[in-house]
């Protein structure tokens, strides 16, 4: 494993500088030491999220992330809609089921965009307390356009909640300027660490519903986490990842210091690089090119070829990819290209994949 490349949705590929950092002894988490990287981690954050308001660390996956902000936004029975346009657009309305709320689901289908327009209608006949939409869709390789869908919101002065677990820190994101309420990232996807931690940042009306909520939390009391935050000495409720901590407050330090508009340059240019690439090899994108995510690129499997056989011809090459989710399996391959990529992993990328389209035919 460790000589192939992650060209997956999830992890990704970490820097060498930030694996330098990760292979160091961790801080003690009561020490000034950590206060002092987790005030800086904190900092940074807040500047990739775009807001002045707290950003939140806690010790889990995405998907962490995403049901602490359920457990801890509203209460039994809540009235919300998911705008779904893939699988982790349903993974958020399981969340809102497993906790009781009355959610509804306006599914969009797989491969497509959010409906501004039909989105609208949903919103205006229904009364909803907050709608839930997801950025980056990796099931299906399509980004919504979050400062549209946040502007249909506020004419019904609907809360919006984003996932945006693997687009924060690749592609544009405003928390503050867009009106957004609740975003939710991860540390392995744009943040070039590894796994084990997610981050949640809330608005001042997100806080104000998080007073009302009676929903079960304890590990995951957002309110808990962000006394730790705003302490002189800022720490978390419980013992936190320590160690990827460190890496994503060095991983940050590098986002910065290349500048965010220049890193969302790269990564549009990195994805417009590989959907010519597979179109130039006579292979089909699988949603529209207009709605096409800069982070990964979703490919139809072509006629009389296996995904199965594709991935594990490239696997043997030393390059990781992924199949399709759900009824997408074995109808098409996704190949993630979001945070730390090089050209050099980008070439064994189109080579492995070429050569797969030769020998395999």
């Amino acid at each position: 494993m460790s000589d192939k490349i992650l060209m997956t949705p999830g992890p990704t590929m970490v820097p060498k500088e930030v694996l330098n950092v990760c292979h160091l002894q961790p801080y003690h988490h009561r020490t000034p030491e950590f206060y002092e990287l987790f005030s800086c981690l904190n900092s940074n954050l807040k500047k990739i999220f775009k807001t002045n308001m707290d950003v939140l660390t806690l010790t889990s996956s995405g998907t962490g992330g995403m049901e602490a902000v359920v457990a801890n936004l509203f209460k039994r029975g809540d009235k919300v809609l998911v705008a779904s346009i893939g699988h982790f657009g349903e993974r958020f309305y399981d969340i809102t089921k497993a906790y009781g709320l009355d959610s509804d689901i306006i599914d969009f289908g797989w491969g497509n965009a959010v409906d501004l327009n039909k989105l609208e209608d949903a919103l205006k006949k229904n009364g909803y307390k907050a709608l839930i939409v997801t950025q980056n869709e990796t099931s299906t390789g399509v980004t919504n356009d979050i400062k549209a869908v946040a502007d249909v919101a506020k004419r019904y002065n609907t809360p919006v909640i984003v996932d945006a677990v693997s687009s924060l820190g690749g592609i544009p994101l405003e928390m503050d300027e867009w009106g957004l309420d609740a975003v939710v990232t991860c540390s392995q996807k744009c943040l070039m660490s590894p796994p084990g931690l997610s981050f949640v940042a809330l608005s001042e009306r997100a806080w104000q519903m998080a007073e009302e909520s009676d929903l079960p939390k304890y590990y995951f009391d957002l309110k808990k986490a962000r006394k730790g935050v705003q302490k002189e000495k800022p720490d978390n409720p419980y013992t936190p990842a320590v160690s990827t901590i460190m890496a994503v407050k060095k991983a940050t330090d590098m986002l910065l210091n290349t500048g965010m508009d220049t890193v969302y340059k790269n990564q549009h240019l990195i994805g417009e690089k590989v959907r010519k690439t597979i179109k130039d090899m006579g292979l089909k994108l699988f949603p529209d090119e207009s709605i096409s995510s800069d982070l990964l690129t979703a490919v139809e499997v072509p006629e009389g070829y296996k995904a199965k056989d594709i991935i594990n011809y490239m696997s043997e090459k030393g390059v990781l990819i992924t199949g399709g989710q759900a009824h997408l399996k074995g109808k098409i391959i996704r190949i993630g290209h979001m945070g730390y990529v090089t050209d050099k992993m980008l070439d064994l990328t189109f080579d492995a994949l070429k050569n797969a389209l030769s020998d395999l035919s």
